[in-house]
Formats: structure tokens, sequence, C-alpha cells
């Protein structure tokens, strides 16, 4: 009883949730993956396997001569790909960047603000907030020099005393 409930649950599980197979790497990221390192990674692994059966110590130093020359193939590939991407681009320093960026894992992240609330107010328009930003930072460059220009001499203040005197409360929030 126990066999046909489990097998009645895995076909309606199986059925309802479906594998899907995500890749590990991007292939526009390994374009510099060749044929020939393909085969010659299958061999390394193999011989892996082959060390870790046997107890063979000539099988073991050509394991790790085959891993050092493969290691060395695959640095001069990624080399001449990269090289070849720099040599062709218009923006030299951009393609550089974007490459090392890439071998360090870092995606271009979105630096759009989706929205902004304001006094209890929800601005999603990206002019808008952008204009909020130039007004806010223009307003605090005005209210400066005007507390500045009322009854500052500014070779006797102390610039710490100078904020704690004029800004006791806060400016506007922003989130």
């Amino acid at each position: 009883m126990f066999n046909n409930f489990l097998n009645n649950y895995l076909r309606c599980y199986y059925t309802s949730f479906l594998k899907i197979n995500i890749s590990k790497f991007n292939q526009s990221h390994n374009e510099w993956i060749t044929r020939g390192i393909k085969v010659s990674c299958k061999r390394k692994k193999e011989l892996f396997v082959l060390c870790k059966i046997s107890n063979n110590h000539n099988l073991r130093l050509y394991y790790k001569k085959y891993c050092l020359i493969l290691t060395r193939v695959i640095c001069n590939a990624k080399k001449l790909h990269y090289n070849n991407i720099i040599l062709r681009s218009k923006n030299k320093v951009k393609s550089t960047w974007k490459i090392i960026n890439s071998e360090r894992g870092i995606t271009h992240q979105d630096t759009s603000i989706p929205l902004l609330e304001l006094d209890d107010k929800l601005i999603k328009n990206q002019h808008k907030i952008a204009n909020l930003f130039k007004n806010y930072f223009l307003l605090v460059a005005d209210s400066i020099n005007v507390n500045k220009n009322k009854d500052i001499n500014l070779t006797m203040i102390n610039p710490i005393n100078y904020l704690l005197k004029y800004y006791k409360k806060p400016l506007a929030n922003i989130k």
C-alpha cells in the first residue's frame, strides 16, 4: 500500500513540478573555450578518476603535468580572446572594464531609482525625481549662502559650531 501511495504521489509531483535545467555558464562569456579545450578537460576528468582508483605514481605525475599544461593552454586562450576583443573595440577602456567585471562575476545593475517618497507622497516619474533632487541640493546651497551672509564673520567661527548653530532642525526627509 505504501509503494502504491508513493508511486501516485511521485507521479503527481513530477507532473506538477517540471524539472528545468539551468546552465551554470553563459556561453557568450566563455567564447574562448575551443573544442580542443573541451576534449582536454574530458581527458583530465578521466585521468582524475584513474588516479583515484589506482596507486600508480607515474600516472599521478602524468596527471599533474597534464593539469599544468591544460591550465597554461586555458590562460593563453583567454588572453588571446580578450586581446582580440580589446583590439577590435573603439573604446578600449570600456571594453577592458567590461572584461574585468565579467571575470569577477559582476553584472550590470540598474542604478535608476524606481520610486521616491517625499512627505508621504510616492513619486514614480524619473524626470520628477531628478528635478526633486536637483531642487533639494540647490536649496541646501542657497540656505547655506543666506545663513552665511546674515551675521557671520567666517574668520572667527568654528565650522562645527556653525553647523550646530544653523542646522538644529532636520531637512526634509527623502527615502
